[in-house]
């Protein structure tokens, strides 16, 4: 037995030795969201890397912060530390065509994130134009891979997603797409847009919260009123509501008896529910007024409404029916020192798809910055802490799709007013090391 201790007593104290290097490398952290499900997840202490600034060489830290080589600690022999070429990042904006004014206004929002958020040497941006169809996105794409790209931001239109995700995926490269379609998301294309799914969500959680969790839908049949009715029937039990009825309307206000006929039938039934969601991008006002004159009281039920209301304030304020209502809209906090910003660097107010292009592009700044091996990867991108957004923090999901922290707003009869604001975070966390707190603090 001795001889075995004295034999083994070697083996012992170098695995020991190897394991506590491995713990005081990792340590757990333990994320719980606004929804009580819980994940953890294991990182790794990152390296020191040299990267190329127009100062010269620089030293990345761990954290992400350039200092000089000087400065790098003694254990860091920064002369074994080779520059590491920047990744590229492709930004496929429509620039020309249709829709080239919204592209150009993106195209002011990603640039202004590049100011703000960018570190020199850390990565280099090259935007496309797709021509605002589906085969410049192709083309944009392919360029963009031969450039070398590690990430594609974009396309807008969702019906683009499916040829560049398909093209980039063959160079295992991952796309994050700025359109709001959920169902255009692929095994390597997130979409990132604020989409049906996210303000549903929020403006149905707040109702439920205060009281009127009988939810009446009523919604026009077109496509983003039939991704909300579909995101309410699938959430309303998540958030504690329930669906009274679901009644789609021709999207078309000329239609006036088929939208006449809509609200005959939910007047009927007004004592079924306590608030009516109105996921009308375009029409909100005509459809809120027939259905009050067909016995929906508005100061019995409520109506809740969509982001784009933000910018129909004028319209919906003198729709008597629409005073009281409640909407999801990005953050305030955050989108109005964005919208300052932008104003100043570009002499106009931003269009609502800038501060998404904004977003997108500091993500990915965020992500180059950290100076990882392997850019971009899913396990980055949808780390479980999300990223701070200008439109509310946001998070990327292993569906693909994106969760969002937005603000509710009431519409009122001097304009629209904050109720509640995004919050901070969506996330909860808290932090264990194996070994020593010291080594990393959240």
């Amino acid at each position: 037995m001795d001889r075995w201790f004295a034999f083994a007593r070697p083996l012992l104290i170098g695995l020991s030795i190897l394991c506590l290097g491995a713990l005081t490398a990792c340590v757990e952290t333990t994320y719980a969201t606004m929804d009580a499900e819980v994940t953890t997840t294991t990182q790794t202490e990152p390296a020191y890397r040299m990267v190329m600034t127009p100062n010269g060489l620089r030293v990345i830290t761990p954290e992400g912060y350039l200092i000089d080589p000087e400065q790098a600690p003694t254990s860091v022999d920064v002369r074994q530390l080779e520059p590491a070429k920047p990744p590229v990042i492709a930004i496929l904006l429509p620039l020309t065509g249709s829709l080239g004014e919204i592209g150009e206004a993106m195209k002011n929002g990603a640039e202004l994130a590049i100011k703000d958020r960018g570190i020199a040497g850390t990565f280099e941006t090259r935007i496309y134009d797709t021509r605002s169809d589906n085969a410049g996105a192709q083309a944009a794409a392919s360029e963009a891979l031969r450039d070398g790209a590690k990430l594609i931001l974009g396309p807008l239109r969702g019906d683009a997603i499916a040829l560049v995700s398909r093209i980039a995926a063959r160079q295992r490269v991952n796309v994050v797409s700025f359109s709001n379609d959920i169902t255009r998301a692929t095994p390597n294309a997130y979409i990132m847009g604020i989409t049906p799914e996210a303000v549903t969500k929020r403006v149905l959680e707040y109702s439920a919260r205060r009281g009127q969790r009988r939810i009446a839908i009523v919604a026009p049949a077109d496509t983003y009123g039939q991704a909300a009715a579909d995101a309410a029937n699938g959430l309303a039990r998540f958030v504690g509501a329930e669906i009274a009825l679901t009644e789609t309307y021709p999207s078309d206000a000329q239609d006036r008896p088929g939208r006449t006929a809509v609200a005959q039938s939910v007047g009927q039934r007004a004592a079924t529910f306590d608030a009516i969601y109105l996921p009308d991008t375009a029409e909100a006002g005509d459809m809120a007024s027939l259905l009050y004159f067909y016995g929906v009281d508005p100061q019995r039920v409520s109506y809740l409404g969509v982001p784009v209301w933000d910018q129909q304030a004028n319209q919906l304020i003198s729709e008597q029916a629409l005073l009281g209502a409640i909407y999801a809209s990005p953050a305030e906090r955050g989108f109005g020192a964005f919208q300052a910003s932008f104003k100043s660097a570009f002499g106009k107010d931003p269009h609502p798809l800038s501060s998404v292009a904004y977003d997108g592009v500091a993500m990915a700044l965020e992500l180059a910055a950290r100076g990882s091996g392997v850019p971009f990867t899913a396990s980055e991108l949808e780390r479980p802490q999300g990223f701070s957004g200008v439109d509310g923090p946001f998070a990327l999901r292993s569906d693909k799709r994106v969760e969002r922290g937005m603000a509710i707003k009431r519409i009122s009869s001097v304009g629209l007013e904050l109720v509640e604001d995004a919050p901070a975070t969506l996330y909860r966390s808290t932090a264990s090391a194996a070994v020593s707190p010291a080594l990393y603090s959240q």
